[in-house]
């Protein structure tokens, strides 16, 4: 596996440095910049790529929670803070684990472990493909692009990060192609993938601009997987 390229985001220089000592003690990660602050952070990301972000939550201007709410592809987060009353919160942005200030270099290579299984994950399901007939033409779909599904009568529509595909199915039938882990039905006409979701707001999964309904009958499970993510 390659290594994992890392951004440090903490207004303290003592954590920013700690932090960056750790990361370069482990084979499998590269840090390739630390920032002060969130809005430094909001620009870079605007236009570079990484593979995981270590997170202060409380940082002036824009904080941790904001960041990501406005970095809708963000790379999978490590939140890094000395406030342990916001571990219920981070749970709507699917981190990968929450460590709380001084960080015990033990306790960062478990997060650390944690992340490298999460990517590990997303290039196995990089891998597979559905094969679907779309009019008189056969598709093929990357799993890993779906991002949500929604039935529409009699045919379903497959929402990925290119394009949309419209397939005369059922959404059962759909669903019982997809690995289970990463799916889920959120209403009786949308399944999402998991990893996908950004977030949640009230009764709806967010998705980039998108918002997936929620039914009641499914929050409960749909929030104990979501979680379970991290």
């Amino acid at each position: 596996m390659k290594k994992l390229k890392c951004i440090v985001v903490d207004d303290e220089a003592i954590a920013r440095r700690a932090l960056s000592a750790y990361i370069e003690k482990v084979d499998d990660l590269e840090l390739i910049r630390a920032f002060k602050n969130g809005m430094e952070a909001k620009a870079y990301l605007a236009g570079q790529e990484a593979d995981l972000l270590f997170l202060d939550i409380n940082m002036p201007f824009l904080n941790g929670l904001e960041l990501l709410r406005v970095v809708r592809n963000h790379p999978p987060v490590i939140f890094t803070t000395a406030y342990p009353e916001h571990a219920l919160e981070s749970f709507e942005f699917n981190v990968v684990d929450y460590l709380v200030k001084p960080i015990p270099f033990e306790r960062f290579l478990q997060a650390v472990n944690k992340a490298l299984r999460r990517v590990e994950e997303v290039s196995v399901r990089e891998e597979k493909f559905l094969i679907l007939k779309e009019g008189a033409s056969l598709v093929k779909i990357r799993i890993a692009d779906i991002s949500f599904i929604e039935a529409m009568q009699n045919y379903v529509r497959i929402h990925t990060s290119g394009r949309n595909y419209t397939i005369l199915t059922t959404m059962r039938e759909v669903m019982a192609q997809l690995p289970e882990p990463d799916f889920h039905q959120t209403h009786r006409s949308y399944i999402v993938q998991l990893h996908k979701v950004d977030g949640t707001d009230g009764g709806q999964a967010l998705i980039g601009t998108e918002k997936i309904p929620i039914s009641k009958r499914c929050k409960a499970e749909f929030l104990e997987k979501f979680s379970k993510l991290r």
